[in-house]
C-alpha cells in the first residue's frame, strides 16, 4: 500500500484518562477506548482534520505529521455503520413498562435468607415507573408525558445517598452511563424523548469524574435538537456523595 505524509491524531497515553469524550467527536469512528485509553483503531479511518481535539479535557490529543496510509473515507463510514449500536430497544425480561399507582408503594421486604433481627425496614421508594435504564425505556413511556425528567449517571445514583428524598420525588427517572454506552444512540433516544413528551424540565445528576461530563453534553445537545425551550439544571456529585456544583 502507498504510504503518504499527512496529519494524524496523536494520543498521549500519560494524559489520557479514558473519559471517552473524544470518541463521539470523531465522525469517522477512528477512536475507541481500549484497555482504559483512547486508541486509533485504524489509521485509514482518521482524516487528520482534528475535530476531536477540543473534546479532550486533559489535552491528550494533538495532530502530528507522520508517514502513514491514506485516509479511506468509504472504509471509515463502513466502520461507523458496523460498530454503531442499534437504536432499537434492547430486549429484557425486566423491561416491561409500568407505573406505580398513586398510593402504591414500591417498597419490598428484606431477603428471606436474612435473620429477622438483621432485616431493616427500607424507606419508601419515590421511583414512579419502570424501566428506568435509557436503553430499555421507551421514548413514549407514559411516565414521561408532561414530566419533569431526571437524568442520572449510573454512579451518581449510588454515590448520592438521599437520591429518592432530594431528587426523585415527582420526577421521571432515566439512568445512563456516559462512559460505557454509545453516545450517538443515547443522543438520538434523548432527543426523541424530549421531543414527543412535552417535557416540563430536565435535571442531570452526574459524577465529578471526567468520563461523566459527556452526559451533560448529550442532554444539552438533545434539548437543542428539539428546538424547544426546555429548562435544564445540572448537579455535579462528588465521589464522596456531596453536591459539588449546581448550574
Amino acid at each position: 500500500m502507498t504510504m503518504v505524509k499527512r496529519l494524524m491524531i496523536h494520543i498521549d497515553e500519560d494524559l489520557c484518562t479514558g473519559c471517552a469524550n473524544c470518541v463521539p467527536g470523531c465522525a469517522e469512528g477512528a477512536l475507541q477506548i481500549i484497555d482504559g485509553k483512547a486508541k486509533v483503531v485504524s489509521e485509514s479511518f482518521c482524516d487528520g482534520l482534528g475535530a476531536c481535539l477540543g473534546e479532550c479535557p486533559e489535552g491528550a490529543l494533538t495532530l502530528r505529521e507522520v508517514e502513514t496510509i491514506p485516509f479511506n473515507e468509504e472504509a471509515a463510514q463502513e466502520n461507523v455503520q458496523k460498530t454503531r449500536l442499534t437504536t432499537q430497544e434492547a430486549e429484557c425480561e425486566g423491561s416491561e413498562k409500568f407505573t406505580y399507582a398513586e398510593g402504591e408503594s414500591s417498597t419490598h421486604e428484606g431477603p428471606d435468607h436474612l435473620l429477622p433481627e438483621t432485616v431493616m425496614t427500607p424507606k419508601e421508594s419515590n421511583l414512579a415507573h419502570w424501566p428506568i435504564k435509557l436503553k430499555l425505556l421507551s421514548s413514549q413511556h407514559p411516565a414521561l408525558k408532561d414530566a419533569s425528567v431526571l437524568i442520572i449517571a449510573d454512579c451518581a445514583a449510588l454515590a448520592y445517598t438521599s437520591m429518592h428524598d432530594d431528587f426523585l420525588a415527582g420526577k421521571a427517572a432515566v439512568l445512563v452511563c456516559p462512559k460505557f454506552e454509545d453516545y450517538q444512540q443515547n443522543l438520538v433516544k434523548l432527543t426523541q424523548m424530549f421531543q414527543v413528551n412535552n417535557v416540563k424540565d430536565v435535571s442531570v445528576m452526574h459524577m465529578e469524574v471526567p468520563c461523566c461530563h459527556g452526559l451533560v453534553r448529550a442532554v444539552t445537545q438533545a434539548i437543542l435538537n428539539t428546538g424547544l425551550n426546555i429548562p435544564l439544571r445540572v448537579f455535579e456529585i462528588g465521589v464522596k456523595g456531596n453536591i459539588k456544583a449546581v448550574s
